[in-house]
């Protein structure tokens, strides 16, 4: 593959002056990979929104969506660019680069080994609450499983910082902070009955968010630092990962596209809120997903806060890991509320 080779100048794309530059015929071989992936396909859209058909400059960019900088690269530039791009290209041609597009690998839907995957963990949800408990007749295919969340796998350093929240009338101490008595625990997403685990967030923000408190209540936040590097899977923002990210992970490209929709189901179940009219079993699922995961050894799961869009969530099942430092108290002075009429 030709080395990329790369100056300083003016970028003739977003027009930022005095950065790093590199030709476009210099990039080709390396998009040659995304390319590659697509095919001329004129029926409704599988991969992305299915009331519309996608360009490939179009679907780049929506698909991946941190592929190109947005921030810097208006919708006309990054079509530019990914034109200038694929002229050098082994798989240019007028058609796919001027008519919709699609991933070939989605276009025979019964040759989406993922697609059953997904029929399966339905099946195996619905018998799990609501058929057998112990003994199921429909098996998760719990190799697959861990070879996919051995890809997925990030350790955060020593020192990182977490934070927990509870609502208290009164300062807490930190002692008071940590996971709750085995024989109070009440079911959660990630945690089954009597099981405690160690719920922590990002940031103090998304702890507020969590905890849905209300206005005038008080609230005491603990800080946790990880006392040794803590290894855990990433459910958090699949959709996110970038085409070359996904290689550095070991997936072929292929394989990702085929199993996003699957790891963003998982996502999805993991980061809903638990509410006090939950059924739960409901719960069963991602509960019996979070045994897998720690009995794999990882310490902990990672995923998308429901409640604060930027934040993120850990379920700890190792809490021996994590120290808390300090806690600090608040009441709540204002509340803001955003809605829609969908």
């Amino acid at each position: 593959m030709r080395t990329m080779a790369w100056d300083h100048g003016r970028c003739n794309f977003c027009e930022l002056e005095e950065t790093f530059v590199i030709k476009c015929e210099d990039m080709a071989e390396h998009f040659d990979q995304l390319f590659e992936l697509y095919v001329d396909y004129a029926g409704g859209n599988i991969s992305l929104n299915p009331e519309r058909t996608y360009l490939l400059d179009e679907h780049l960019q929506f698909y991946w969506s941190r592929l190109f900088n947005t921030n810097v690269l208006k919708t006309k530039d990054v079509k530019n660019l990914v034109n200038q791009i694929g002229r050098g290209s082994a798989f240019f041609s007028e058609v796919l680069f001027e008519r919709p597009v699609e991933f070939k690998v989605l276009t025979n839907i019964g040759a989406i080994p993922a697609l059953d995957l997904q029929l399966k963990w339905q099946s195996f949800s619905e018998e799990i609450k609501e058929k057998n408990r112990f003994f199921l007749s429909e098996k998760i295919d719990t190799d697959e499983l861990q070879s996919i969340f051995e890809r997925l796998a990030v350790t955060y350093p020593k020192d990182t910082t977490f934070y927990r929240a509870r609502i208290s009338d009164e300062p807490l101490e930190i002692a008071q902070l940590g996971k709750p008595p085995q024989k109070s625990t009440t079911p959660g997403r990630a945690n089954p009955v009597g099981i405690p685990y160690l719920y922590v967030s990002e940031s103090e923000e998304t702890t507020l968010y969590e905890t849905r408190i209300a206005l005038h209540e008080g609230i005491t936040i603990g800080k946790f630092i990880a006392k040794e590097p803590l290894s855990l899977v990433s459910l958090k923002n699949v959709a996110d990962y970038g085409p070359f990210e996904i290689l550095d992970r070991g997936f072929s490209l292929e394989e990702f596209i085929q199993y996003r929709p699957y790891l963003q189901r998982l996502e999805h179940e993991l980061s809903k809120p638990v509410r006090k009219q939950d059924v739960h079993l409901d719960y069963l699922p991602t509960q019996f997903l979070c045994e897998l995961i720690k009995s794999l050894g990882f310490d902990a799961v990672e995923y998308k806060s429901a409640m604060h869009k930027h934040g993120y969530n850990l379920a700890i099942f190792n809490d021996e890991k994590l120290e808390c430092v300090d806690a600090k108290f608040y009441v709540i002075k204002d509340l803001e509320y955003k809605w829609d009429n969908n």
